[in-house]
This record gives C-alpha cells, sequence and structure tokens, in this order.
C-alpha cells in the first residue's frame, strides 16, 4: 500500500497566524535583550563592571529579578557583586526601552512608506525625473492626458459649455411658462362691462 504523494510548501510560514507568531517572539525577545543591556549599562556606570547572564536558565531567573524589583537575581555572585543599586538600574533599562521603541517606530514607517509590496509610488519618478526624461514642452503638451482634472481638454470644455447652456435654456423655459401674464388680462375688459354698456346705449338714444 502505498502513501499518497504529500505536495511541500515552498513558503512555510505563509499563513498570518504564523507570521504574527513569529512577530510577537521577535519583539519579546528583543524587549528583554533591552532590559539586559540596561542593566549591563547601569553596573558599567554606577557598579562594579559590566555584567550580562549566561546561558536561557540564567537569563529566565535575571529577567524575574528585574520584574519583581530584584535586579541582579540570579546572577553567579562574581556579577551579582558588580550590580549597581535597583534607581540607576531601572533608569537604564527604561532608557534602553525607549530606544528599541523608538528604533521600531521608525523602521516601521520606513518600510510603510518605501518598501510596502504593491505600493505605487515605488514605481513613479518624481516631478524632477519626470522632466528631464520628458521635457518641459512635451509635459506640457500632454498635460491634458498626464491631469485630466486640473486640464480639460478643448473637447471636453466644448461638451461642457454646451451642456451647461442647454440646461440653462431649459431652467428659463421653465420659469417663463410658470410665470402668468398680468398685463394681458389687464387690457381685455371684462364681459360685464361690454354688456352694461351697450344696454345704456340702446335706453338713452340721441
Amino acid at each position: 500500500m502505498t502513501t499518497p504523494f504529500r505536495r511541500r510548501d515552498p513558503q512555510p510560514i505563509a499563513r498570518g497566524w504564523e507570521l504574527a507568531v513569529a512577530a510577537v517572539g521577535g519583539a519579546l525577545i528583543a524587549v528583554a535583550l533591552a532590559a539586559l543591556a540596561g542593566l549591563g549599562l547601569a553596573s558599567a556606570l554606577w557598579g562594579g563592571g559590566w555584567v550580562w547572564p549566561q546561558g536561557t536558565e540564567t537569563i529566565t531567573h535575571v529577567l524575574g529579578g528585574l520584574l519583581s524589583g530584584d535586579p541582579g537575581r540570579g546572577l553567579p555572585p562574581d556579577q551579582l557583586a558588580r550590580v549597581a543599586r535597583p534607581v540607576p538600574v531601572y533608569a537604564c533599562v527604561v532608557l534602553a526601552e525607549l530606544v528599541l521603541l523608538t528604533a521600531a517606530v521608525i523602521t516601521a514607517v520606513l518600510v510603510a512608506r518605501h518598501r510596502r509590496p504593491g505600493d505605487a509610488r515605488g514605481g513613479m519618478a518624481t516631478r524632477r525625473e519626470a522632466q528631464q526624461a520628458l521635457g518641459l514642452r512635451q509635459l506640457r503638451a500632454g498635460r491634458a492626458v498626464i491631469r485630466p482634472d486640473r486640464y480639460p481638454s478643448r473637447d471636453s470644455r466644448g461638451r461642457l459649455h454646451r451642456l451647461l447652456s442647454t440646461g440653462g435654456d431649459a431652467i428659463r423655459g421653465r420659469l417663463h411658462r410658470s410665470v402668468p401674464t398680468t398685463t394681458s388680462r389687464s387690457t381685455s375688459p371684462a364681459p360685464s362691462t361690454q354688456v352694461s354698456a351697450v344696454r345704456t346705449v340702446k335706453e338713452n338714444p340721441r
């Protein structure tokens, strides 16, 4: 009995949750290294010298000591003697974390602006590059094609003018039909007035 052939994925890290786990893990490692760097810097400046834990287990104990308020816990006795006081240690740890955060934000902004996949700005030329490649005369000649919103062509201008004039004539025609003509009604005499005048002439002949 043969087993079915399984096709290997050429990109094993292609799912969203895998990328998210990798990003979170990398961020946690960077934060831990920054905290250890702050501990070593504070010990080098205000203690007996630079300290750095050796081994994964020692690093875990030192990080636990920093979180619990006991910097240097888990270090060997020779390194523990060089650890500075808690105030400079935590000040240097905060400074190292701020430097890490600033670097991460700057890197993310640069990647989002210039290295993002599918960014249309990556293939567009600047204004100076376009002027050097095409020339100012060709740019002005093709401005209706490049920026039709700012430089409409003559045909589109003519169509827009005809459309506006037709709409204006239709609006004026409707307004003219809707206004009643009072002059013709006022000039023509009323029927009752004409009848009374004829009766007066018949009753009083001269």
